[in-house]
């Protein structure tokens, strides 16, 4: 018989631990919060429900299960447990507070169900309730009602009352006591964060970004979804400031831990990929963005919240603006159609959440001349903006942008200009002055005054614009990969055009001084920053350090080894991005390295005695950009010429430099020099045109050497003309640090003849050229005469390779003790197309390569160029530009490319020319000897050794040696009777440091 006393004590029992029994279930799902177990929460409550004695308790726990995670309950789950909880809460007081969560909770029902009004009602119920109602509501109950009912207003384009009522949610909260009541502040952070930032208040949106991350990061899952969310609007806010390498390296390592889940959240991956998606595309890799924001649609289309929230919408509208700048018309009519349907569909025709999508289209109709949609498109922006927000806030700053430009193209340049100050107000002060998307918009201002005759205005403006962009390429490229630096800043808007433009046209040589040292500041600025990082990390050898440099030295070897054995393209872009990576991992943990910028004064002052300095210039930001001198002479102030549309001077240059690149044809050479002369040369007006000429190019000017004009029956350097090329102006600035003594010459490589059909056939280079790589007399007696002069004119430190001892192993291992490195043997680009004819006697493969600008920088890197090398282990001896970039060169002063074309490559904007020129300088080198056409080999080893003799014992500069070497070999020439022809003599010239 049982005992009624053991009885008693069971009955005692449940009574005194029946409370803790119920806490633990509450603290059994407070433990799984953190880590978003909710499946796991859901079975706990719900065991704990069927128990009679803890029922009611663990009813109020699986409701807040459910409001935290509603995908996981079925509607026949949860109808019941929120009936009986509203018949028991509405029981005893049908104005109970405690009923305001369940309006909520329907309120977000009817929200995601696309039910504007019905959520609208419910939330207005829900805060009424909170307000006015009766009783008591738990802290963490009272901060959903708040939050939801913010998120709710918000999403529908209420974005003050949205940020107003999560803020006083998270008010509620302020010391929370469980973890329910953490995450339920941190939604709160998250929506109050997310509608400052609508509202255009970025600092306050990226503090309260940063607090939620923080309080987020202390709840002891490291990668929480509620961190991943903060991050994200964290994001939104920096993008909305122009810091898109912050939100790169944000978003990068947020992908990869998506990535490695099981099953990742559709919503944190279609939010991930968006935010990266923009910051690539805005550092310049659109391809990637592209990609990145397909992908992102395609998540977020598969989550219901990310639908009804309009997040998917803008993801769309986000990927038909980027589909349409790069000219996939479809698929950009296709994304921004559904974008703006969706929109409208989902929160009506007048809602803030429109606003993006109707400036997209205005946008298009703008670009298609469809003047009048765009301007409709426009109006109705500004005409929501000023209802939601009141007139002259920032979210309507594009519009008015657009609008603008509306005017300006139909002829009202003063009213353009007058809405082109409002909408850079408008957004200045809601972005920072440094957002780059404004770089275009002062532009436009700039135009739009230079229009109306506000000359002044209009210079200032396009100062501003290059100032602005300068410091965006210093503070962003070093961090970036090779690829994504230079695309980064060819994406940044220009308006050198207006300011060349301006300043030439007047007399003010302060305007001339201030265009110049801007145009100088941007030349080159991507590549001379990589060429200081990479010599940093050359310097630094501490062991992080070291690791950085030897993953960059593989990458690169990795990507030439590819190419050099016909790599398909996939693989090489792939091999390429990952080069690119490690060149952005050069400056981890580094400092940023300030780029020392010489002003355009101090730059002229070392200028030597009787030296003029020309600095071409093309205009850009304009459909028709012209081609601009800036021209310093001793003793005078700096001046600017406009000198012609560069189409059409590019033109006069083609003509000249085709006909120097064969010989024979004279009459049309002198036809065409005479052309050149008139419009490159003469125009300058120089004082001593006879005298030192230092050479800034841009355009077509990379391919002309001005010695080889024609002058009477002879040329310009028979006249006296000295001709020395810059990279840059910054050439001028270099110190003269004294250079190694050591000569190493290399080239007459041996290659096995499946070698040489190999190199032929890379890449869809033309097999026939495969004999072009026969031995050459020339560059063997080449080799033995420099090294008998070298060492006749006192240097003893010679080191000669030839034949199978032409390796690149041997030119690492020599390098570091030569101060000048001469490579005679044959040059080579891969992917070139093919020459109209080849010879033997030709230094090279007889390729048709030129520097014709490319389209974008992966072009440009593509085109490898490479010298010949014999080979080894295997290898065909190809030495790549991807190759000599790892060499340390820091104490060579000149690197002599006695070979074809070695000068020459793609041209990427004001970046200048690409190849094995730009290769050499990245290592280090001071001055590079190129040549500029398929040189003869007997003229370039009588050439070379003059060079030499000038040099090494008349202790001639750069500049004098050169011209002594042209002369020399004309001279020479002329006494044989043979053609005095530029091809002959006037293919190499100096480019860097003239000492």
């Amino acid at each position: 018989m049982p005992c009624r006393r053991c009885r008693w004590i069971v009955v005692l029992l449940a009574v005194v631990f029946a409370p803790f029994a119920r806490a633990d279930v509450a603290a059994d799902v407070d433990a799984l919060i953190p880590t978003e177990q909710w499946k796991q929460a859901k079975a706990v409550a719900v065991a704990a429900l069927a128990d009679p004695r803890e029922h009611d308790a663990a009813l109020d726990v699986v409701f807040n299960v459910v409001l935290e995670s509603p995908t996981d309950f079925t509607p026949d789950e949860w109808t019941p447990w929120v009936a009986e909880l509203r018949e028991r809460r509405g029981a005893a007081d049908p104005r109970a507070r405690s009923l305001a969560t369940l309006a909520s909770w329907r309120a977000q029902q009817a929200f995601q169900a696309r039910d504007r009004e019905a959520a609208t009602a419910a939330v207005d119920e829900a805060l009424a309730l909170l307000r006015n109602g009766n009783g008591r509501i738990s802290a963490a109950e009272q901060a959903y009602v708040l939050t939801i009912s913010g998120q709710i207003r918000g999403l529908l384009g209420n974005y003050a009352d949205g940020a107003a009522l999560a803020g006083e949610g998270v008010a509620t909260l302020r010391t929370p006591r469980s973890m329910l009541e953490r995450v339920r502040r941190l939604r709160g952070l998250f929506f109050q964060a997310l509608f400052e930032d609508r509202l255009a208040h970025i600092d306050t949106a990226i503090a309260l970004a940063r607090q939620g991350i923080a309080e987020a990061e202390q709840l002891g899952a490291p990668n929480n979804g509620y961190r991943r969310r903060l991050v994200g609007v964290l994001s939104e806010s920096l993008i909305a400031r122009g810091e898109f390498t912050a939100v790169r390296d944000l978003m990068r390592p947020e992908l990869e831990r998506l990535r490695a889940q099981p099953k990742a959240s559709p919503r944190d991956l279609a939010m991930t990929l968006g935010h990266l998606a923009e910051a690539e595309r805005q550092l310049g890799d659109r391809e990637l963005a592209l990609n990145y924001y397909r992908e992102s649609a395609q998540a977020a289309a598969s989550d219901p919240a990310l639908v009804a929230s309009g997040s998917y919408a803008a993801i769309l509208g986000n990927l038909g603006a980027l589909a349409y700048d790069l000219k996939r018309y479809d698929e950009a009519d296709d994304a921004l159609g559904r974008n703006l349907s969706l929109l409208e569909k989902q929160f009506g025709g007048d809602s803030l959440r429109v606003v993006p999508a109707l400036i997209n289209f205005g946008e298009l109709a703008y670009e298609r001349n469809l003047l009048d949609e765009a301007e409709r498109r426009f109006r109705r922006v500004l005409a929501i903006v000023a209802t939601k927000l009141g007139d002259g806030h920032a979210e309507g700053a594009p519009a008015l942008r657009g609008l603008a430009r509306v005017l300006l193209r139909r002829g009202d340049a003063a009213g353009a200009a007058a809405m082109f100050k409002g909408a850079v107000a408008q957004q200045e002060a809601a972005a920072g002055t440094e957002h780059l998307q404004l770089l275009g918009w002062r532009c436009d201002l700039a135009e739009a005054l230079a229009q109306s005759g506000d000359a002044a205005g209009a210079f200032d403006n396009a100062l501003i614009v290059e100032q602005r962009r300068n410091r965006l390429v210093a503070t962003v490229a070093p961090v970036l990969g090779e690829t994504q630096a230079l695309e980064f800043k060819r994406g940044l808007a220009r308006c050198s055009e207006r300011l060349l433009a301006i300043a030439a046209s007047g007399s003010d040589a302060r305007r001339v001084e201030a265009a110049w040292n801007e145009i100088a500041a941007a030349r080159g600025l991507a590549t001379r920053l990589a060429a200081q990082r990479i010599a940093y990390a050359r310097e630094h050898a501490d062991a992080p350090a070291r690791e950085r440099w030897e993953r960059w030295s593989k990458a690169a070897s990795a990507y030439a080894d590819a190419v050099r054995g016909g790599g398909d393209p996939g693989a090489l872009a792939t091999l390429r991005r990952e080069l690119d990576a490690a060149v952005e991992a050069l400056g981890d943990g580094t400092p940023l390295q300030p780029l020392v910028r010489t002003p355009i004064a101090r730059l002229r002052a070392n200028l030597p005695e009787q030296t003029a300095l020309v600095a071409f210039a093309a205009g850009a930001g304009a459909s028709e950009p012209r081609l601009y001198a800036f021209v310093a002479e001793a003793g005078g102030a700096p001046r600017l010429l406009a000198l012609g549309k560069v189409d059409a001077l590019d033109a006069r240059a083609e003509r000249w430099y085709r006909l120097m690149r064969e010989p024979g044809r004279d009459a049309e050479l002198r036809e065409a020099g005479v052309a050149v002369r008139s419009h490159f040369f003469d125009a300058l007006g120089l004082a001593q045109p006879a005298g030192r000429l230092f050479v800034v190019a841009d355009a077509g000017v990379h391919r002309l050497n001005f010695a080889a004009l024609p002058d009477g029956g002879g040329f310009l350097v028979e006249r006296g003309l000295r001709l020395h090329q810059l990279e840059t102006e910054q050439d001028l600035a270099s110190a003269s640090n004294p250079t190694r003594d050591g000569l190493l010459l290399l080239g007459v490589p041996e290659l096995a003849r499946t070698d040489a059909t190999a190199l032929g056939r890379l890449r869809g280079s033309c097999p026939e050229f495969g004999s072009a790589f026969e031995p050459l007399p020339g560059a063997e007696r080449e080799i033995d005469a420099l090294a008998r002069l070298s060492r006749a004119a006192g240097r003893d430190d010679v080191i000669a390779l030839k034949g199978t001892a032409a390796t690149a192993t041997a030119l690492r291992r020599a390098a570091p003790q030569s101060g000048i490195i001469h490579f005679a043997t044959h040059a080579f680009e891969i992917g070139a197309g093919c020459a109209a004819r080849a010879g033997a006697a030709r230094r090279g493969v007889g390729l048709r390569r030129d520097d014709a600008p490319v389209a974008d920088a992966g072009a440009a890197l593509a085109r490898e160029a490479g010298l010949v090398l014999s080979g080894e282990r295997g290898g065909n001896g190809l030495l790549l530009g991807a190759d000599v970039s790892t060499l340390a060169l820091d104490g060579v002063g000149w690197v002599v490319l006695s070979a074809c074309d070695t000068g020459l490559g793609a041209r990427l904007d004001d970046e200048g020319v690409f190849g094995l020129r730009r290769a050499f300088r990245l290592a280090g080198a001071r001055t590079v000897l190129m040549s500029l056409w398929p040189v003869d080999d007997a003229a370039t080893s009588a050439w070379m050794e003059a060079l030499y003799r000038a040099r090494l014992e008349r202790r001639r500069d750069t500049v004098d040696a050169v011209a002594d070497a042209d002369l020399a070999v004309l001279k020479s020439r002329r006494e044989r009777g043979e053609s005095p022809h530029p091809f002959y003599w006037a293919g190499f010239v100096a480019a860097g440091d003239w000492r």
